[in-house]
């Protein structure tokens, strides 16, 4: 067949891909970090360790990399979760080894499953923890039983700048909130995809959120899917179950 009558070629399958899931601890400086910051930071150090990294289509291609529960700005976090797709498969154990060193200090990677299940998992419940200096915690524990107790915690959630305040009920969103000594420990629940930020309800118990905001910790996640697959790392991340 000459070539004026050749069929014409049909266009490639796009490359599959692979999904990859790793968690990081967030700590030090880098817990300053905006989300898109963070995610530039993120997606810079799997570069740099060589990843084979599957993109978007388009004009402009953007590497495949999400986190599907973004940090409250100042708020340090443990078994923080990262998802990125591969245009080809690699074994857990070589994607941890090249990207621990490829990491900033103040991030630090604690596991990768590769492969992770497809989809996006969507959290249930966030766990935060503060400790709080002994004369500021010592009065808090009647604040704490009245916020329990409270059936409304009306506040003023704030928004973009330049946007007006508007009203917002914590109580939905508050599954326990207990003071051991001087560690205040919140859970905080979702509700169709949104929930109450920490300082909020540093707030509505009368604590100073510019001093004490900076220090707070999440400690745990719930999500309503399995993560777990092959991996490089001590656990495994379960459906309903948490992780420290």
């Amino acid at each position: 067949m000459s070539a004026a009558h050749a069929a014409p070629s049909r266009a490639s399958p796009p490359p599959g891909r692979f999904p990859v899931a790793m968690a990081l601890t967030v700590a030090g400086d880098l817990r300053f970090l905006a989300h898109h910051d963070e995610l530039r930071a993120v997606t810079r150090a799997v570069i740099r360790a060589r990843w084979p990294l599957a993109y978007s289509h388009g004009y402009n291609p953007q590497p495949r990399v999400r986190i599907p529960l973004p940090r409250n700005l100042g708020v340090a976090a443990v078994a923080h979760w990262v998802l990125v797709d591969l245009d080809v498969p690699r074994a857990p154990d070589d994607l941890f080894v090249g990207l621990v060193a490829a990491l900033p200090p103040g991030l630090v990677l604690e596991r990768v499953v590769a492969p992770a299940p497809r989809g996006t998992p969507h959290p249930q419940i966030a766990t935060y923890e503060l400790t709080l200096d002994p004369a500021t915690a010592a009065p808090l524990a009647p604040r704490v039983a009245a916020l329990l107790a409270a059936p409304q915690i009306p506040i003023e959630r704030t928004g973009a700048p330049g946007a007006r305040p508007r009203p917002f009920d914590l109580r939905p969103y508050l599954d326990s909130l207990d003071l051991v000594g001087s560690t205040l420990t919140m859970r905080l629940r979702f509700v169709a995809q949104r929930t109450a930020r920490p300082a909020e309800v540093l707030q509505a118990l009368g604590l100073p959120v510019q001093d004490c905001g900076h220090r707070l910790r999440r400690t745990a996640v719930r999500w309503d899917m399995e993560l777990a697959g092959p991996e490089c790392g001590p656990h495994t991340v379960t459906k309903g179950t948490e992780f420290v």
